[in-house]
């Protein structure tokens, strides 16, 4: 072989690799990018828990670079697209599983769940809700001790 050739066929293999990384789950018309779609699966799992149905299938997620360096997630309306869900993808790399579920489940919750932003504070200055739009009205603390309660209110608030 060529060194032209073995140098052909590793990027042919990095390339390959990198585009695996990207598969897609489609839903109707929408795309979950796979990282996201565990998430996805697991929000729609917590809202039956709390006898709330709701329907994956009608948005779509994707990781991807967001260019304002504040925002971790975001929910994108479109009355003529449907609602897209987009994680800033070096947040996500740096990311704990916890951390990754807060921020899918926020976006969710506005893009399947109509939530706006509820910056309440509890006595302790603790966001009564992961709906909390993260700048500076309370402060976010989302742990396993505490998951339960923020998804109670995640799919209970009225």
């Amino acid at each position: 072989m060529t060194k032209n050739f073995k140098w052909l066929l590793l990027g042919m293999s990095l390339l390959l690799t990198f585009c695996s990384k990207m598969d897609v789950t489609t839903t109707q018309s929408f795309t979950i990018q796979s990282e996201l779609l565990p998430y996805f699966q697991s929000f729609a799992v917590e809202g039956l828990k709390r006898g709330v149905t709701v329907d994956i299938s009608q948005v779509g997620g994707a990781l991807t670079d967001i260019a304002d360096a504040k925002v971790a997630g975001q929910c994108q309306y479109s009355s003529a697209t449907g609602h897209h869900v987009l994680i800033d993808l070096p947040y996500w790399i740096t990311s704990t599983t916890l951390k990754r579920e807060f921020v899918v489940f926020h976006e969710l919750g506005h893009c399947l769940l109509g939530r706006t932003h509820l910056n309440d504070a509890n006595a302790d200055g603790t966001c009564v809700s992961m709906m909390n739009s993260g700048d500076g009205g309370c402060r976010s603390i989302y742990s396993q001790q505490n998951r339960s309660s923020y998804l109670d209110e995640l799919f209970l608030h009225k």
